[in-house]
């Protein structure tokens, strides 16, 4: 089936790399654990209290606040830092997260933003070292100032978000089979994007429309699932090599279900778009009492944007 598909959800995708249900708490837990670390000596490489340096100290600060699961993935330098995060405007910074700079010709320090132009970080040169707190507004880090961005969502964040997207589809022959509409609405809880979408879909392969309420459960930003029950309005036809097969749409809690893969995601002009695949099976049966795959199932690929609230 070719497909377009518009969808609104609730999630928290695009977003930051590292999702909370409680950013403002976990923000202010972030900066006073960089206190913490006040006066801790550098040392290249290091990651303790016995000695940091710059990465070390937001590697150790955000292991301290969220443990080590949520940020198996975090990187341990300056510049793959700034590769994880999520990119800011400097009027955008909140406490907890962070400044990098271009100390050496290229991208080498970053730190903790602690709110009110100050930042927390290791300094390994410098009339003070170690772990100590600098101001934005200074001259010299003013100069070599390289950009923001954040690892958990803002203080605000509710864990909703808007998409849309669209792309084409295909049945088991790739003809052009219809259009469908996605609207969705979910929400981050326990580490999973539960929520509820209504996905309706014009076949025009089947000559039918298909208004399905559906369930869906993300497992991280990249897959989910969804099932459930749908109305089918018209009669389903398939024709197919010479014939026209009748079915009959099964209702149920899984008269439909599927899942959704977002491989892909990137950030255009500060907008966050994702790349999308989806397999679709819809519940279907012939009225000779046969299942056909050509009528029941579906995938698709396409292109969608989200926002975040």
């Amino acid at each position: 089936m070719l497909a377009l598909a518009l969808g609104f959800g609730a999630a928290a995708f695009a977003e930051a790399p590292v999702l909370v249900s409680a950013p403002k708490k976990a923000r202010a837990s972030l900066v006073e654990k960089a206190r913490l670390y006040l006066g801790t000596p550098y040392l290249y490489g290091g990651s303790s209290a016995k000695g940091m340096d710059c990465s070390g100290l937001v590697y150790r600060v955000y292991i301290d606040t969220f443990g080590v699961a949520p940020l198996s993935s975090m990187p341990r330098t300056a510049r793959d830092l700034f590769a994880f995060v999520e990119p800011l405007e400097k009027k955008d910074l909140q406490p907890g997260d962070l400044v990098f700079f271009d100390t050496t010709g290229k991208l080498s320090h970053v730190g903790i933003f602690e709110g009110e132009g100050i930042f927390i970080h290791a300094a390994s040169d410098g009339p003070d070292t170690g772990v100590i707190e600098s101001s934005l507004s200074e001259s010299y880090w003013s100069k070599h100032y390289a950009g923001c961005g954040r690892i958990i969502p803002p203080a605000e964040y509710l864990g909703i978000a808007v998409s849309a997207a669209m792309g084409p589809a295909v049945g088991m022959d790739p003809v052009f089979r219809g259009m469908a509409l996605d609207l969705r609405a979910t929400y981050r809880i326990l580490g999973l994007e539960a929520g509820l979408a209504v996905r309706p879909s014009w076949d025009s392969g089947l000559g039918v429309v298909r208004l399905p309420l559906v369930l869906s459960l993300s497992l991280d930003r990249k897959l989910s699932f969804f099932a459930g029950p749908a109305l089918t309005l018209g009669s389903p036809n398939l024709a197919a090599d010479g014939t026209t097969t009748a079915f009959e749409a099964q209702g149920g809690f899984l008269a439909t279900m599927g899942a959704i893969w977002k491989p892909v995601s990137f950030r255009i002009a500060g907008q966050d778009f994702y790349m999308y695949t989806e397999v679709v099976y819809d519940r279907y049966v012939s009225q000779s009492g046969s299942k056909d795959l050509d009528a029941q199932l579906r995938a698709g690929a396409g292109i969608g944007m989200r926002w975040s609230f």
